[in-house]
């Protein structure tokens, strides 16, 4: 008996089912291919791919000291599994269960060749902390609305945790190889944000301890430190996302943390019942979407003079990273005020985002225009009045617009002409109130058109 264990988006060695039961099916080999496909797509991050080298790291020094090594291949991510398990004899592959359109093909994919060799290919749960599936409305298919799921998802049994192995056996003469670099320039991630296992359970033994407390009266402060920042240890697996819910239940304070979780299980159950979801819309409003490149590049670039969106915009680019309030703030504008298509806000953030994750990016945007789970579809987040309520003191839009970081906190939230003058800070390149009528005057129009 010798088994295959494939690390794709659990990249840890506590509480993985997975490589336990590969560990429990006899001497094992450990292998992480780095798709072509994902490190090449245009969405790919340079941040999230020194994120996941770094992790890789981590979790090949874990592997070492359990006995085992970890072989890092780059390429065609179903030959090269085959070629590994081929080269093996492997009598079983086991791997952890995913549910994007492409995670969902991959693995077909390679079930149906096993089938075709005689090996036995196992699916684990892992990625998510109730895998989709494992609860559904009266009616069957997916929860579409959060709340009942919400309720659902804290009534349902959870499987039990798992300790790591106490050893490995290795099969494996081949010491563990390098991580390959990607094509795409490297870029520094934020100083405080090192990937792996080690350094994400240790992050969250001290959010636990100092911060999940004050989560639900923080989270909304762009310009406290008032979330965890675990999501790119959740994206990669580095923390189990069950162990998480684990630690956090007992402590004060922590339902509106593990609310999140579930949100993130949420969208992972909509994602596998509708994989199409990442790239269309859930409830088609019959849109018809403007592209300008100049104001789209305003966008981007964090120059639309509207103080609370070029800052979360120009923080994407300088960390990779993006307060949740202000994310939310950042497409609702792109969408609702500029009126161009979710989607090509949602491909942006993953090209930039260390935590780009399929199902909870591409769905909290379709939230966001109206086209998701929302039950609101003309739901509009003010910018200027966002700013207000959540920025009052400005420290944040003062941290990320040097134009206006010696200004008052008024004039900062919402600078006047004379002040933008004086600042060099740009005029808004649409009025608000003006640009959300048009936008919910067209919405109308084609929910008219498409009842006719």
């Amino acid at each position: 008996m010798t088994s295959l264990m494939v690390f794709t988006r659990d990249l840890r060695i506590d509480d993985n089912p997975a490589l336990c039961a590969a560990a429990a099916d006899g001497p094992i080999s450990c292998v992480f291919v780095m798709d072509d496909q994902i490190v090449n797509a245009s969405t790919a991050s340079p941040r999230r791919q020194a994120f996941l080298q770094q992790c890789l790291g981590d979790l090949s020094n874990s592997l070492e000291e359990l006995g085992a090594g970890l072989e890092v291949i780059s390429g065609n991510w179903s030959e090269q599994v085959q070629k590994r398990a081929h080269e093996l004899q492997a009598t079983s592959v086991h791997i952890s269960d995913d549910y994007s359109s492409y995670a969902k093909r991959r693995l077909d994919h390679l079930e149906n060749w096993c089938v075709s060799q005689n090996i036995e290919f196992q699916r684990h749960p892992g990625v998510t902390a109730l895998p989709p599936g494992d609860i559904q409305p009266a009616g069957g298919g997916e929860y579409k609305v959060f709340t009942p799921y919400w309720r659902s998802w804290l009534q349902a049994p959870k499987r039990p945790t798992l300790s790591p192995p106490n050893c490995l056996v290795s099969i494996d003469s081949v010491s563990t190889s390098s991580i390959p670099q990607s094509s795409r320039q490297i870029e520094k991630l934020r100083t405080d944000l090192v990937g792996g296992e080690t350094h994400g359970l240790e992050r969250l033994k001290q959010w636990l301890q100092t911060g999940v407390n004050r989560y639900e009266e923080d989270r909304d402060i762009p310009s406290t430190d008032g979330t965890s920042l675990l999501s790119p240890y959740l994206h990669f697996g580095c923390i189990s996302p069950l162990r998480l819910v684990e630690s956090s239940s007992n402590v004060p304070g922590s339902e509106a943390f593990i609310r999140q979780v579930a949100w993130r299980d949420f969208y992972s159950q909509i994602l596998n019942s509708r994989p199409d979801a990442s790239r269309h819309d859930y409830r088609n409003r019959g849109d018809e979407w403007d592209y300008d490149d100049d104001v789209y590049k305003s966008w981007v670039d964090g120059t639309t003079g509207f103080p609370l969106v070029d800052a979360g915009m120009r923080q994407l680019q300088a960390e990779g990273l993006m307060h949740n309030r202000v994310r939310m703030v950042t497409s609702s504008f792109l969408i609702k005020n500029l009126h161009h298509d979710w989607r090509l806000g949602a491909d942006y953030f993953m090209s930039q985002l260390i935590d780009g994750d399929v199902a909870s990016n591409y769905l909290n945007w379709q939230w966001v225009a109206g086209t998701g789970t929302d039950n609101n579809p003309h739901r509009v987040l003010n910018p200027t009045t966002q700013a207000k309520r959540f920025d009052n003191d400005a420290k944040y839009i003062r941290r990320w617009i040097p134009e206006l970081s010696h200004q008052s906190a008024i004039d900062a939230v919402n600078p006047s002409i004379a002040v933008r003058q004086e600042t060099g800070y740009p005029l808004p390149i649409v009025d608000h109130h003006e640009s959300v009528e048009i936008f919910k005057g067209r919405r109308l129009a084609n929910a008219t058109k498409k009842r006719s």
